[in-house]
């Protein structure tokens, strides 16, 4: 049978690049790039931990102050050149297009052990669907799904039933992304407001079950007193960070997309909001659900709660199946919950990768970019996918995650604040087409802005020298955790210096960024 895909017509920018289908296609785009597995099992987690209610209002203000403006940034940019992160920041100032390589190189690391996460999604789901869940929830994930290994010296078994969920995984982003942002766009509305309404679903359930306010109450209830611990600054900058996308070189390749006057302003308030309400039916959600597991165990909120992926595969199921009616069909929105967040954010990782690498050899197919990216994910992907993947998972996470994003943070906000300019950035945002426009506290926002990430950064790095994370042996916390950092630098400061000869030989540089 023929099969035929209708597509609207493409609108070709200055440099033949596909725009997005409308404003409100790349606004759900962003969102569902932003609004990753991070809303549902990192931040309930980190607001409990630190302070509650606190928290919450810290998330509040990070985002106020320091991601709506560093969003804008990075949409202008990319919008203005028309480039991917690193070609646009070595059009700016020679000799930066490394630093817009390391979150790329970063991002093959994260989509290593991400896309497994989606395979453990896809797997449980298939799973759950015959209840055998709900015999013994708390172990079933760990024994049946991932079949996890007593300690992380211990390998196990490679789980080729997980391998298929991968490669099924990356032939579905390959056919999303076939063409561009043109095939993806149809499909980003259904993966991207789906997470709102599955949320709410289980949002609505778990605000009505027993001992839900005791769960809510965890959640929310405010200790100020957190705000004076730099360690809460710290875990909420970082949150917003990822959360956001931001420092990722996403909003730079999303903003490439799109015309050089569409407005940006209105845009990234929309996608902030939409990422933040996500967050919250997500801990509202789990913390409802949680407290009424509490009750039913009689145990306190604090031996419930536990974050990370536990949380989603075993802590949240294992409260599923204690419900009195429905258990099964929860436990399917779950998972369809995990799946559509965790499938939108690769989205947005392989933008990122397969528009830098496309922009860097400019004549290579677009497609076949990506296709060439799918193989090396999936070989990449291989340790996570033994007993010992989880294991594997935390340590990369902590410290590609954890510090790779704050430190391309503080880079580029540092190269376009002390050297473009602050004032020449906030002109080319109040340049585009918009009534919102910027003032003066946009530049004191972009000074500021490396000098507290840098802060932030120097505070968490003096006690992680002091103690090996996890309690892992030293050989796999190097092995998973320092080396991908170096190979990051490595492979950024490469791809940087191939940029800048590649630059200077065809004359790309700007002499002069006046407009």
């Amino acid at each position: 049978m023929d099969l035929k895909f209708n597509f609207p017509k493409m609108k070709i920018l200055g440099d033949s690049r596909p725009q997005w289908s409308s404003n409100f296609v790349y606004i759900l785009a962003a969102i569902g790039c932003a609004a990753g597995l991070g809303n549902l099992w990192r931040f309930p987690m980190l607001a409990y931990e630190h302070g509650g209610g606190a928290f919450v209002f810290a998330i509040l203000i990070c985002n106020i102050v320091l991601v709506f403006p560093l969003v804008m940034m990075e949409t202008v940019v990319g919008q203005k050149f028309k480039l991917a992160g690193a070609q646009a920041f070595e059009k700016i100032k020679k000799g930066t297009s490394w630093i817009l390589w390391l979150p790329v190189f970063a991002l093959f690391f994260i989509l290593m052990f991400y896309v497994p996460i989606l395979a453990w999604g896809i797997k449980y789901l298939g799973l759950s669907i015959s209840g055998n869940f709900l015999v013994d929830p708390t172990n079933f994930f760990t024994e049946k799904v991932i079949h996890l290994s007593p300690g992380i010296s211990t390998t196990g078994n490679f789980q080729w039933g997980l391998f298929s969920a991968v490669v099924a995984s990356c032939a579905f982003v390959l056919f999303a992304l076939r063409k561009n942002v043109l095939s993806l766009s149809p499909i980003v509305k259904i993966t991207a407001t789906a997470p709102f309404f599955l949320l709410l679903i289980l949002l609505i359930r778990g605000v009505t079950l027993p001992g839900a306010s005791d769960g809510l109450s965890a959640f929310f209830l405010p200790h100020w007193e957190s705000l004076l611990d730099v360690k809460l600054w710290q875990a909420a900058l970082g949150q917003s960070f990822f959360s956001a996308s931001l420092a990722l070189g996403y909003f730079m390749i999303a903003g490439s997309h799109r015309g050089e006057k569409d407005e940006i302003a209105k845009s990234s308030l929309w996608i902030l909001v939409g990422n933040f309400i996500v967050s919250l039916l997500a801990g509202i959600t789990v913390f409802a659900t949680i407290g009424f597991m509490a009750l039913q165990k009689g145990i306190p909120i604090s031996e419930a709660a536990t974050g990370g992926p536990m949380l989603v595969f075993s802590v949240l199921p294992t409260a599923v199946s204690m419900m009195p009616t429905g258990a099964i069909i929860f436990a399917v929105l779950l998972f369809l919950v995990v799946i559509t967040l965790a499938i939108d954010s690769i989205f947005g990782i392989f933008e990122i990768i397969v528009g830098s690498f496309h922009d860097f050899w400019k004549k290579t197919n677009y497609f076949r970019t990506a296709c060439w990216i799918a193989v090396i994910i999936a070989i990449g992907s291989l340790p996570f996918l033994t007993g010992a993947g989880m294991y594997f998972l935390d340590i990369t996470d902590h410290f590609v995650t954890g510090y790779g994003v704050l430190f391309v943070g503080m880079l580029e906000t540092f190269v376009l604040a002390y050297l473009v300019g602050a004032e020449k950035v906030r002109g080319w945002i109040n340049h585009t087409a918009t009534n919102l426009k910027i003032g003066k506290w946009f530049n004191c926002v972009l000074y500021a802005a490396p000098v507290f990430i840098a802060f932030l950064i120097s505070v968490t790095l003096r006690e992680e020298v002091s103690q090996i994370y996890g309690g892992y042996p030293i050989e796999y916390v190097v092995g998973f955790g320092f080396l991908p950092l170096v190979l990051i630098f490595v492979f950024a400061i490469i791809f940087g210096i191939f940029t800048h000869r590649k630059f200077k030989k065809h004359g790309l540089h700007l002499p002069s960024l006046k407009k």
